[in-house]
């Protein structure tokens, strides 16, 4: 569960950053242009100008060229997106905005030779220092240019990365989905198969049985879509779950649980205990002259099943309890279920969720 909210949380935040991104609004734009062309006006005033005193139409008209020239390019960009997106033609697309960008710097530069006499009342005379200021000016042009690009190849990769995470949170959900629903079945022809074992010997028990069974499965149907459940209410299942199967094994099966109420309020996979219980149940001999002792506790913030091993000679197993709980609790958390054992004793321990 912590997994998928992570993910989910990745991908608001790349979202935010896809929409909050340099150079998307407009206001954005307009304050780079702004901070550009002050930058170069101060450049040319001190280096080029020696520091001479300058009149503001000249302040005017650099902000009007650099605000033209990133606007066509802006514009360009926008242009060619859909034909030539990042992702498909990197290297077309950058040679076609470096292209534009060159011939639109041709094209500027020729408009400001002809314009700036109109409209700036101090242009530079010298001829020197006027073409060092237009090479400056070509300098922040490319600049822009250049930070255009790496904007846009950036932006890109954002938003496949998006994608990307989308579509594995769907396969998680997917996945999850198709395991969770491998238990339903599992956990109701068990009981059913229970169910019609007592039938034959003792009807009124058989009644009690259905009974709690109603409630049990009343559990498993208020659970069912959710990936993980509170330990708490987990373990109340469990003891409605086991009333089930002593009604059936009697003094052969003992369950002890030895779980801290601070820790009940963690989660675990949905009916986790039930595969775990039920596991131990179905490969061990549970009889009043070799009873099945089952222990429930935490070692080391994980929650353990603990059973004494008596093996049942010959038992059919679909091998789908364990398995299906340990891939659960590796889309859930990137962990696996532990099994340790010896001789005399069967745990399997799994991690909790916080």
């Amino acid at each position: 569960m912590r997994k998928l909210r992570n993910i989910d949380d990745k991908c608001k935040h790349w979202r935010k950053l896809h929409t909050n991104s340099s150079f998307v609004s407009l206001r954005r734009r307009l304050l780079f242009v702004l901070f550009m062309a002050t930058s170069f006006f101060y450049i040319v005033h001190e280096l080029i100008m020696n520091g001479e005193a300058v009149h503001w139409t000249g302040y005017v008209f650099t902000l009007c060229v650099f605000f033209l020239f990133s606007e066509a390019i802006i514009l360009f960009d926008r242009l060619i997106a859909k034909r030539f997106p990042w992702h498909e033609a990197v290297k077309k697309r950058t040679l076609l905005l470096l292209g534009f960008a060159i011939v639109w710097m041709v094209i500027m530069e020729y408009t400001v030779v002809h314009l700036e006499p109109i409209f700036v009342k101090q242009v530079i005379m010298d001829p020197q220092k006027h073409r060092l200021s237009i090479a400056y000016g070509m300098l922040y042009l490319i600049i822009y240019v250049v930070l255009i690009i790496a904007h846009n190849f950036h932006k890109s990769l954002e938003f496949f990365m998006i994608e990307n995470e989308k579509l594995k949170q769907d396969k998680i959900l997917t996945d999850y989905k198709a395991l969770q629903d491998q238990v339903n079945p599992h956990f109701l022809f068990n009981n059913l198969s229970t169910l019609i074992a007592i039938i034959r010997t003792d009807k009124n028990k058989a009644i009690d049985f259905a009974e709690n069974f109603t409630d049990v499965y009343r559990y498993l149907l208020i659970g069912e879509g959710q990936a993980a459940i509170s330990l708490k209410d987990e373990l109340k299942f469990l003891e409605a779950y086991t009333t089930l199967h002593k009604a059936r094994i009697g003094d052969g099966l003992s369950i002890e649980v030895n779980v801290p109420e601070e820790i009940q309020n963690k989660r675990v996979p949905h009916l986790s205990l039930q595969v775990l219980v039920e596991n131990a149940i179905k490969h061990n001999i549970t009889s009043r002259t070799k009873p099945l002792a089952i222990h429930i506790g935490i070692n080391q913030d994980k929650l353990f099943v603990a059973n004494n091993k008596q093996i049942k000679e010959s038992t059919y197993s679909t091998k789908t309890g364990l398995s299906n709980l340990s891939k659960r609790l590796k889309i859930l958390t990137d962990e696996e279920l532990k099994i340790v054992e010896d001789e005399e004793t069967f745990r399997v321990e799994i991690p909790i969720i916080d």
